[in-house]
């Protein structure tokens, strides 16, 4: 494990995932692309595998996934997002994100960090769609000069079956 960092550095990306978390809810994705994701972005959702105990294979070297997005693609789905024309988002669902257990190390550059936190979403669409969502997500965060943004994401999502009709939205 690195080192961790200074109070200072921990509030400001405490603050980051915050403002991540509101923009989120907000369903303002397209403010959360421009304003906090790096161009070299890697947005990563691996389908979980269930193993035995005894099975000591290690996990492939490319494991399946739900999404393995990069900038052009996150932005893609947020232009989908923004039409009239995507149901995911018509009628609009409420949705509230929350975000926990926040550690941060220093990475391996001077300007990076490793993260790792835990989430909890809460969608609600139509009158009987509700979800909940938990997981973890290990992020990568690099400070640029207009503040921190987020360069890598790899999420968890640790149930058997998801039983959500739409992962659309981001975690």
């Amino acid at each position: 494990m690195s080192k961790d960092v200074s109070h200072e550095i921990y509030s400001e990306v405490c603050r980051f995932y915050y403002k991540e978390a509101r923009l989120f809810s907000a369903q303002d994705y397209r403010q959360w692309l421009e304003t906090m994701v790096d161009r070299s972005i890697v947005y990563f959702l691996p389908v979980f595998q269930e193993r035995y105990q005894r099975d000591r294979k290690p996990e492939p070297e490319f494991p399946p996934y739900i999404y393995n997005d990069d900038y052009d693609d996150l932005d893609q789905r947020v232009q989908q997002l923004e039409t009239d024309l995507s149901r995911r988002v018509d009628p609009a669902g409420r949705i509230r994100h929350l975000i926990t257990n926040i550690e941060v190390f220093e990475g391996e550059a001077e300007s990076a960090f490793t993260t790792y936190s835990n989430f909890l979403v809460c969608r609600n669409r139509r009158e009987r769609e509700q979800t909940l969502l938990v997981g973890g997500r290990e992020d990568r965060l690099v400070r640029m000069p207009e503040g921190l943004r987020l360069a890598f994401r790899k999420i968890t999502i640790p149930q058997r079956v998801i039983l959500d009709s739409d992962l659309y939205y981001m975690m």
